[in-house]
């Protein structure tokens, strides 16, 4: 073979791999679609608190005393009524302890009430009184009190905040959100992939609609405060 034919086949060898590789790219960047974020193994566990029986798996990754957690709570409540047999949700905890120094007496509380049966009663408490107990120097008496309210037997729960009782369930959670790449509270998933662009109820009813594969429907109108109850 000449010279001339050799730099040719070379040079016709590197044109066709640079079009495979384009082609290659092309094929993999037109593929958008939602994806799990890190191991999807890691999404629930059998220990993780559920409501619902829907097919729909939503997961929430949350701070009791993250405000943004609080601010998101009344579109998840809003999703689990209109979607009512039509989704599961499951919460797992995920405390900033650098931020929030009684997210881990809170988180402790509401294991314990759990292993009482009663965790969805003081989940939901715990983020209605937020503002209540946020920024208290010790919340251990306010639980109790919402423990007793909520027929909950109290000295366990105190116990358990005393002694962090569920450290290594809490310390799981975070061990496999941060496996997940969750960085921030709430995090939000559907069927194992990580919900984007916030957590309004708009934005969770088009993530859950696409789940079920259904037509996205108007909203439900708001309604006015009349204006004593402004």
């Amino acid at each position: 073979m000449s010279k001339e034919s050799k730099i040719l086949t070379a040079v016709l060898v590197a044109v066709v791999g640079g079009m495979i590789g384009l082609f290659a790219f092309a094929n993999q960047s037109s593929d958008s679609g939602p994806k799990p974020s890190g191991d999807p193994t890691k999404i629930i566990r059998d220990t993780t608190e559920k409501r619902g029986s829907g097919s729909v798996q939503l997961v929430e990754y949350g701070d009791f005393q993250c405000p943004a957690c609080g601010a998101a709570e009344p579109n998840v409540q809003r999703i689990l009524q209109e979607y009512e047999g039509k989704v599961t949700f499951y919460f797992r905890n995920f405390p900033l302890t650098q931020i929030h120094k009684n997210a881990i007496a809170a988180h402790n509380a509401a294991a314990e009430a759990g292993e009482q049966g009663k965790f969805w009663e003081f989940h939901d408490k715990l983020y209605a009184a937020q503002k209540e107990w946020s920024d208290l120097a010790d919340p251990t008496d306010k639980f109790v009190e919402y423990a007793k309210a909520l027929n909950i037997d109290s000295e366990k729960v105190r116990t358990a905040i005393d002694k962090e009782k569920y450290k290594s369930l809490i310390d799981q959670d975070v061990a496999d959100g941060t496996a997940l790449n969750v960085q921030s509270t709430p995090t939000f998933f559907i069927n194992g992939s990580q919900v984007t662009g916030g957590y309004t109820y708009e934005n969770l009813k088009a993530a859950v609609d696409k789940a079920l594969g259904t037509a996205p429907s108007p909203a439900a109108p708001a309604v006015s405060a009349s204006p004593a109850a402004q």
